[in-house]
């Protein structure tokens, strides 16, 4: 357990809940119940416990109830659509907020994890979110969009979380993916990007729209689900293939 704020280093240390407590207007508490937390492909963590119950001690107070909380107000009225499916339309200042809030929840993710295996995410990218507060020039954000049947068979909230070596052996590559109902979020953090140049996405899907960093309004459902067997696939490509290309 951190002796410190991840984020600035303050004290003293107040629990977070991973998924804020208000979301339980978009979820079903008698059903979907189950939550798995994927390290890797090949090893799952299990809950059988409502997601919102999850919690963290990791923040300071004046993160927690600061910039942290601005960040769930901002998505507060988005969210519920997004997860449910309902009609809804993203423009480029909610996807600004729903890129934001999605880090954060992912970083808050990441130490639901023992401490020897949540170390995809390095410490610096923590304190850089800290004083950025949304997604740097070095992060790509993705939405899609997955329909999942009225039952436990498969998870309401499903995370993973993978790292990637690169050439430069000091850069810095992962990707992380949530899942909450109808809403696939993504993250692809890249080695650091010079000025000048951005990042051009991989894979592009009929089912997936770059929400970071804002492009064009995004018309909420999509019209291609993905398919609840390729979260795995979607969430560790085999090949980090992002390319950085002048602007």
């Amino acid at each position: 357990m951190a002796k410190v704020c991840v984020f600035c280093g303050g004290t003293p240390l107040t629990k977070e809940h991973v998924l804020p407590r208000w979301l339980k207007v978009a979820l079903d508490p008698t059903v979907r119940r189950h939550r798995y937390v994927r390290l890797s492909v090949d090893t799952v963590r299990h809950h059988e416990a409502p997601p919102l119950n999850e919690q963290v001690k990791v923040v300071c107070s004046e993160c927690n109830s600061g910039w942290m909380n601005q960040l769930e107000e901002n998505v507060r009225r988005l969210l519920p659509d997004l997860i449910r499916g309902n009609p809804c339309t993203l423009d480029a200042g909610a996807q600004r907020a729903l890129a934001a809030w999605s880090l954060k929840t992912m970083l808050m993710f990441q130490h639901t994890h023992p401490a020897g295996v949540r170390g995809v995410i390095p410490d610096g990218d923590f304190k850089e979110f800290q004083e950025v507060r949304e997604p740097t020039g070095s992060m790509l954000g993705r939405l899609g969009f997955m329909n999942y049947p009225p039952d436990d068979s498969v998870p309401l909230v499903d995370t993973m979380c993978q790292g990637y070596a690169t050439a430069d052996t000091s850069g810095v590559a992962w990707v992380t993916t949530l899942k909450i109902g109808c809403m696939v979020v993504q993250i692809i953090r890249a080695p650091d990007v010079a000025k000048g140049y951005r990042l051009e996405s991989f894979d592009p899907l009929p089912s997936l729209r770059q929400m970071w960093p804002p492009a064009e309004d995004i018309r909420w459902p999509l019209p291609a689900a993905i398919p609840h067997e390729r979260m795995a696939a979607l969430a560790h490509p085999e090949v980090f293939d992002v390319r950085i290309v002048p602007v």
